[in-house]
């Protein structure tokens, strides 16, 4: 066998992790740090948030106004002016101005840091539940 056919069938670690964590379709460029797996749109849907469950005893109950910066059938990107930490357990109501009333969704927070336009931006992977819009949602969003 000649070097240039054994090189081809060089399997990189660091390529191979890539391919299996970070493919499916994305709305923006495909970086290696993205991890979506289903489109985002663009937003600015106002919603109000509401924090159900936390480490923190003070921030349970805390309700909020905040602006969807995008959104996906599995997910939003949100800018609220505090910061919420991860891992937190929130419900959602957000304002479809397509349709009259709001979805009800639930959701955890993934990610969450400082952005100086915004004052602070979580993303959240939202869950399934009897008693949500979930269904409706990931319909009109894929």
């Amino acid at each position: 066998m000649t070097t240039a056919l054994l090189n081809s069938n060089i399997i990189y670690l660091s390529e191979a992790r890539e391919k299996r964590f970070f493919q499916g379709p994305v709305s923006r460029g495909t970086e290696k740090h993205e991890r979506r797996r289903a489109f985002r749109r663009e937003s600015g849907e106002r919603l109000f948030l509401q924090i159900v469950h936390s480490a923190d005893p003070d921030l349970l109950g805390t309700t909020i106004s905040c602006t969807a910066i995008d959104v996906s059938a599995g997910g939003l990107r949100v800018a609220c002016d505090i910061s919420i930490p991860v891992g937190c357990l929130i419900d959602l109501w957000v304002d479809d101005t397509k349709r009259p009333g709001k979805f009800f969704l639930s959701s955890r927070v993934c990610w969450a840091m400082h952005n100086a336009s915004h004052g602070f931006e979580i993303g959240v992977e939202l869950m399934d539940g009897a008693a949500t819009d979930i269904d409706e949602w990931r319909e009109r969003q894929g």
